[in-house]
């Protein structure tokens, strides 16, 4: 008998302290998808990324789009740096953002930073970008 009432009293406290927490939550999403300010963020996003794109003079291509020498660590630190001297700050966050992710999600690599230097070795940023996002 005490452990019902246990149970029953525990669930009615739960109930009470989430119900609010999620109905604040679905709120705010509510709030988010349907605000002006956010789709502002969103058409200036892109706008953001081309700039780096645009910047390249002659017609030459792009930091993003050339392969990266992942040969050795201090190889990879220098196409990072490369990459935020010439697209950016935010390129080069987005980059090594990637390369965490990659590192941690991709099981082959068994969380080894050399097989994933090896794995990427030759890829341009924009397709490590890309195999993150998928």
């Amino acid at each position: 008998m005490l452990k019902n009432l246990i149970t029953t009293i525990s669930v009615f406290t739960m109930i009470l302290v989430l119900a609010p927490a999620c109905a604040e939550q679905d709120s705010e999403a509510e709030a988010a998808t349907s605000s002006k300010p956010a789709a502002q963020v969103t058409a200036a996003a892109p706008t953001a990324e081309t700039t780096p794109a645009a910047a390249a003079t002659d017609g030459a291509a792009s930091i993003m789009d050339m392969p990266v020498n992942f040969s050795t660590p201090e190889d990879v630190e220098k196409s990072i740096e490369a990459v935020r001297q010439q697209a950016g700050e935010e390129s080069a966050r987005e980059l090594s953002n990637a390369l965490g992710y990659i590192l941690t999600y991709d099981l082959s690599l068994g969380r080894d930073k050399e097989k994933m230097y090896k794995k990427l070795n030759g890829r341009t940023p924009n397709a490590i970008i890309a195999k993150m996002k998928r």
